[in-house]
């Protein structure tokens, strides 16, 4: 009876125990549906205003980007799946995710285009790209906008605004300012300015008023736009018009007023994480204090600015005044190997300033600057190696150095006339003549697999129409699928296209698909717009990489290059 009774008591206490974590297991399951549940039941403007407030903690911040993502997904909502997708790129730092979505959206949309769509996704790219100081590749984006534009004129004036904005920052001033002056008549007449893709009009346009030291307009527009932040209480954008209000106040060479006036923009401008914009208002105070004598200030807001760029990787072209600035320091002081630093910094900026604006007549200064700092860098790199030590040995090195130096520029000027050769066989390639060389193979060869005289013919001709028809862009296809439609088998396929076609089967098909994407490239300025992902599925590929090594190995250049000489061809 004893063994019976504790038994039961055994029994009894594991059905206790399982119970117990079945109903803990469904407590949390019932938890985190409700999570879900709850997040899915609030507003766009919530979720957004969580995530902001949640940003300092990674973890929750993705909860409510994915919330917006996935809220936007049932609702069907795209431009809101763009900015579950833009804030999950911004938490994880990696663009990619918020333009590769914009890539799929684009391929999506294109094939049934609508008002908004894919017009507005090159539209938020060409954004994301300018943010990023990335300017040529945000005028690609625009140009595509424009070009599948339809019938939106709400549209159809932001990118009036994105214009204005890439043609003021190459010194197309007069001209950003008519588009900007569009597009607000447009806002306020539909009384849109209160909404953010239009709100920055009367900053933007105070902006190029300065630029063109017309301060007056400058500062009456300045005050519109304060007198509409402080109405539709925007304190963000309040902050920005004190930035705005420094540079006109600098314009007057008002140094001390411009001073306070942007150090009450920062705190704004770092809570937007605009680091691109700080860059500039550091460089800028750095550039008034020294103007004041303070060289104590100059140096702190020069370093700073320097700093940031470390920090962030974000090249703007205001970073010439703080790098001319450092190095003219370090000189005096005979710091050499800060100021071979600052020179090699100076020369990377300027680069990225001369590629991204791409002046076609660039000015003597930019055509001396760079060859007469280049001559600097080397004198302090001639007096550096005298400093650091006399020595055989070091200057070995430094000799070695130099003289790897001169044979990687070799190298690579080498490497940029063969590349150049190779396009310019690949662009003026005769395609019909090569396949009409091709066609008079199969009378040539001898049939070394002893295949049948019907066969090969019923498989050649079979082959041409399988050309002639592009079928070889059907990502799908392969030895079996083409044997099946050809009515033969795997064996005699593959054997012709071996003997004939001189080929395995994946290069021929590869070959046929390479060949398509370059007559292509050639002859649609279209596609040259294309990335290239998108051509490489057009032509069937399965990835960019793929495509790309395939287009290396045939053409013996990579796609990106033929197409940039195809446009600098196009242009010459």
């Amino acid at each position: 009876m004893v063994l019976l009774n504790s038994s039961w008591l055994t029994v009894m206490k594991k059905i206790f125990f399982l119970l117990l974590i079945m109903g803990f297991s469904i407590e949390v399951f019932s938890k985190n549906q409700i999570r879900k549940d709850t997040l899915s039941q609030k507003k766009f403007q919530e979720l957004v205003h969580s995530f902001y407030v949640n940003k300092h903690d990674t973890l929750k911040a993705a909860i409510y980007a994915k919330a917006v993502y996935n809220k936007a997904i049932i609702e069907n909502d795209t431009m809101n799946m763009l900015q579950g997708k833009f804030f999950l790129a911004d938490i994880y730092n990696d663009k990619n995710i918020y333009l590769s979505f914009c890539d799929s959206l684009i391929n999506i949309t294109k094939k049934r285009p609508s008002k908004n769509f894919p017009s507005a996704i090159y539209y938020h790219k060409s954004i994301s790209y300018f943010n990023d100081g990335i300017n040529s590749k945000a005028l690609e984006e625009l140009t595509l906008s424009r070009q599948t534009l339809r019938e939106n004129d709400s549209l159809k004036h932001l990118l009036f605004i994105q214009l204005a904005m890439i043609k003021s920052s190459v010194g197309e001033v007069e001209n950003a300012i008519a588009l900007y002056k569009k597009a607000y008549l447009f806002a306020k007449q539909k009384k849109y300015l209160r909404y953010e893709d239009f709100s920055t009009l009367p900053l933007n346009i105070a902006s190029a008023y300065k630029k063109l030291n017309k301060i007056d307009s400058a500062f009456f527009y300045n005050n519109e736009a304060v007198s509409l932040y402080e109405k539709i209480n925007d304190s963000l954008s309040l902050g920005y018009s004190f930035y705005v209000l420094g540079s006109i106040e600098n314009r007057r060479k008002n140094y001390n007023e411009s001073i306070i006036s942007y150090k009450k923009s920062i705190p704004y401008i770092i809570s937007d994480e605009n680091y691109r914009i700080l860059i500039r208002a550091y460089v800028k105070i750095g550039v008034q204090y020294n103007y004041l004598k303070d060289k104590k200030n100059a140096l702190k807001y020069h370093l700073k600015a320097d700093s940031l760029f470390n920090a962030r990787e974000i090249p703007s072209k205001y970073l010439e005044d703080t790098y001319k600035y450092l190095i003219d320091h370090n000189k005096k002081n005979k710091n050499l190997k800060k100021q071979l630093l600052y020179i090699n910094k100076l020369l990377e900026i300027k680069d990225f300033k001369l590629n991204e604006e791409k002046k076609i007549n660039k000015t003597l200064t930019e055509e001396y600057d760079i060859p007469n700092l280049l001559s600097e860098k080397k004198q302090v790199i001639k007096e550096l190696e005298k400093e650091v030590n006399e020595s055989k040995r070091n200057k070995v090195v430094y000799i070695s150095l130099l003289a790897l130096s001169f044979v990687l520029v070799g190298y690579q000027v080498k490497r940029k006339r063969t590349f150049k050769k190779r396009f310019v066989a690949l662009a003026n390639q005769n395609k019909t003549a090569d396949k009409k060389e091709l066609e008079t193979i199969p009378q040539q060869t001898i049939n070394k697999y002893e295949l049948s005289n019907e066969t090969i013919n019923t498989i050649i001709n079979g082959l041409e129409a399988f050309e002639k028809n592009a079928d070889f862009l059907n990502s799908k296809i392969n030895l079996q699928l083409l044997a099946d439609r050809l009515d033969t088998n795997t064996s005699y396929l593959s054997k012709v296209i071996n003997q004939y076609k001189r080929n395995s089967f994946s290069s021929y098909i590869n070959q046929l698909r390479i060949e398509y994407a370059i007559e292509k490239l050639k002859n649609n300025a279209l596609w040259r717009k294309y990335t290239i992902k998108a051509i490489a599925k057009e032509v069937g590929f399965k990835n960019a990489e793929s495509f790309s090594r395939a287009f290396y190995k045939l053409a013996g250049i990579k796609p990106s290059y033929f197409i940039k000489e195809l446009e600098k061809s196009e242009k010459n």
